[in-house]
C-alpha cells in the first residue's frame, strides 16, 4: 500500500488526518508522513487499515484508484476550496 494509495482511501472515506489516524492507532504524524511517501506503513498498520475498511473493498478501491487518481485530486481540490470558504464565513 504506497503513499497515493493511503491518502486517496483516507480521502475516499472523508476523513482528515487526525480522524483516520485514530481509528486505525496510530500519530496523526505517523498518517502525515505514509501520504507523503517518507515512511511505509508497518504491516500491522496495513492490516488495521484492512480491518477497518474490509479486505474486499480495500481491493475494489485499490483497483479503482489506479484508473481515477486525477478525479481523487479535483476531488481535494474542491474540499480544500470548501474549508478556506468555510472558514471565510
Amino acid at each position: 500500500m504506497g503513499a497515493k494509495d493511503i491518502k486517496a482511501l483516507r480521502q475516499l472515506m472523508g476523513l482528515p488526518q487526525h480522524e483516520f489516524a485514530r481509528l486505525i492507532g496510530v500519530a496523526e504524524l505517523t498518517v502525515n508522513k505514509w501520504e507523503r511517501g517518507h515512511v511505509q506503513p508497518k504491516r500491522e498498520s496495513i492490516q488495521r487499515i484492512e480491518s477497518l475498511v474490509g479486505t474486499k473493498n480495500l481491493q475494489v478501491i485499490q483497483s479503482t484508484l489506479i484508473h481515477n487518481m486525477p478525479l481523487l485530486e479535483v476531488a481535494e481540490d474542491i474540499q480544500k476550496r470548501i474549508q478556506a470558504k468555510k472558514r471565510e464565513s
